[in-house]
């Protein structure tokens, strides 16, 4: 045999082989998809105006300073409603949230005489009042704000006894 002949015969082989051989199963990963990549749109550049102060419905002085918080009621777009209740800041350890302590007199029918109750309650802190603990405050009702929020402070009296 020549050796022409004899790699002809190699290749049969080969090809032979080859057909035999089962070809590779598609893969079950998924493919990604080619995402088209976009030029960053330009974003316009903001004045940095002050916030409009807005009328709350309530006879109280609007604080000076201002702030970005949207659950202000003066800065935001929360609205208050129904009771306004004072008292005092015992803690502010949360984030725009403080324990508000109310004390008031329950009278006892049966002795004729007052006991005095102590009730605590959380309420929202706007950034723009600067609340630390013994401010006297007077907040009022709006929308639930979280599970145990219902009260955003108002007014900060300053430190009271």
């Amino acid at each position: 045999m020549s050796r022409v002949a004899k790699e002809k015969e190699g290749e049969g082989k080969d090809a032979a082989v080859a057909a035999k051989t089962p070809a590779p199963a598609p893969s079950k990963a998924r493919k990604p998809t080619p995402k088209a990549i976009a030029a960053p749109r330009p974003v316009p550049a903001k004045a940095a105006a002050p916030r409009v102060l807005r009328d709350i419905g309530i006879d109280v002085a609007a604080p000076k300073e201002s702030c970005e918080d949207q659950h202000c009621p003066f800065h935001g777009k929360l609205s208050v409603r129904g009771q306004s209740l004072d008292g005092i800041v015992v803690a502010a350890k949360m984030q725009r949230t403080v324990v508000v302590e109310r004390q008031y007199d329950r009278f006892i029918q049966k002795f004729e005489r007052y006991e005095k109750r102590t009730r605590r309650m959380l309420a929202h802190a706007p950034p723009c009042l600067r609340l630390a603990p013994g401010n006297r405050v007077t907040m009022m009702e709006c929308r639930p704000l979280s599970k145990t929020v219902s009260f955003v402070v108002i007014v900060n009296r300053g430190v009271g006894a």
